[in-house]
């Protein structure tokens, strides 16, 4: 699927930046043909690296004279909607006869990313008629609850706006014992290893790039509706092991176990970890109502057997969601790799806990009541303290 990539705020243009660099030098060029990273703040869109500098715009000059939003979503909202002219012409100037659906990345607690995604999800529905999905990076329980109540109110003008969200919660994935940017900068790359397999799989003209059940737009496209949650799984050969057919598991697992399994359960093993491991925000997948399984890797690898066996058991699992997917071979590579995406889902613990917190935040605009949050949230039960 070939996405018209949006970066909104910090967080979001560093997403931005690690899937146009993957995308660079993994080979996968055409999954991108827009790209885009929009901030209120120059000094975030200068420390981009490799986002093209006539791809990053900067809001609010005269308002904010590019120092940001200040954590303000509604100073974020504010920019982006007197930007908003600025903005479409930036869209429309690119290749959008190539997009098969736009994907905004932000984070829900900060000013700019929270504030104007919205508003740009809105402006892209009113005049394409591609969906648009949205890719949040949830505020960690650390930041507190202005973060928490900038994420609950993002989330909710986004439910309005956007055909799709995919969550990432930051707790999950945060490391002890490293650096902040190390720490970011390993989450982006869970992101970008997620979901690069799934949009590429059926963007390749190669006739030995082709799989066996090829997944195109419209399946991806099927697949993604209301809160969405991914994840990845790999195993990997090294240069050595290759030559013996031997190998080792990537992510998780005993050494020696993965590489015993015939060919078939090898398929049926992995994509069994990618949705029992850790998925990008912590969910139920009883209460999911689609989901999608792409397995990527060397051909001699694939195995239609476990392929099936798979489907079946993400059908059983997730108590009979539609089950989508394919594979896709390529014939250099070392790695077999799993990516998995439950979408439609209700049962999210982390947006009830992020619910409670952003009831203790005394910013402006946090004083919505309990039952007005949860209803905009479709994901969490009526409260019934605000009935």
């Amino acid at each position: 699927m070939r996405i018209g990539a949006i970066g909104v705020g910090q967080a979001g243009g560093r997403i931005l930046d690690a899937f146009v660099y993957n995308n660079i030098w993994g080979g996968h060029k055409d999954v991108l043909p827009l790209t885009l990273a929009i901030n209120a703040a120059k000094a975030d869109l200068l420390g981009l690296s490799s986002v093209p500098r006539k791809d990053r715009i900067l809001l609010g000059h005269t308002l904010v004279k590019g120092h940001g939003a200040g954590g303000n979503p509604e100073m974020g909202s504010k920019v982006a909607e007197d930007d908003k002219r600025n903005i479409r012409r930036a869209v429309g100037e690119r290749s959008t006869h190539r997009v098969d659906a736009f994907l905004i990345f932000l984070g829900l607690g900060g000013g700019t990313g929270a504030g104007a995604s919205p508003v740009i999800c809105q402006m892209l529905k009113e005049v394409y008629k591609e969906p648009v999905y949205a890719l949040g990076v949830l505020p960690s329980q650390s930041e507190g609850s202005l973060y928490a109540g900038n994420a609950a109110r993002s989330l909710r003008a986004l439910t309005e706006s956007a055909d799709g969200i995919l969550l990432f919660d930051n707790n999950i994935w945060q490391r002890d014992g490293v650096t902040v940017k190390r720490s970011y900068d390993q989450m982006n790359l869970e992101i970008v290893r997620s979901l690069q397999v799934l949009f590429a799989a059926g963007e390749e003209a190669s006739p030995e790039h082709v799989g066996g059940k090829v997944i195109d737009a419209s399946d991806i496209i099927n697949s993604i509706q209301g809160f969405a949650s991914f994840g990845y799984s790999g195993w990997v050969k090294s240069w050595s092991e290759v030559l013996k057919d031997t190998g080792k598991r990537a992510l998780g697992g005993k050494k020696g176990t993965f590489e015993q399994l015939d060919p078939a359960n090898r398929i049926l093993s992995l994509i069994q970890g990618a949705a029992a491991g850790r998925l990008s925000c912590d969910c139920d997948i009883k209460s999911s109502s689609k989901a999608l399984v792409v397995v990527a890797g060397n051909p001699n690898e694939m195995n239609k057997e476990g392929m099936d066996r798979a489907k079946q058991w993400l059908e059983e699992a997730t108590g009979g969601a539609e089950i989508r997917g394919g594979d896709y071979p390529s014939p250099y590579a070392r790695e077999l790799i799993s990516s998995v995406l439950f979408s439609g889902l209700k049962e999210i613990p982390v947006l009830k806990a992020l619910i409670e917190r952003a009831q203790s935040s005394k910013t402006k605009g946090a004083k919505e009541t309990r039952g007005q949050l949860y209803k905009a949230l479709p994901s969490a039960k009526s409260d019934p303290k605000s009935e």
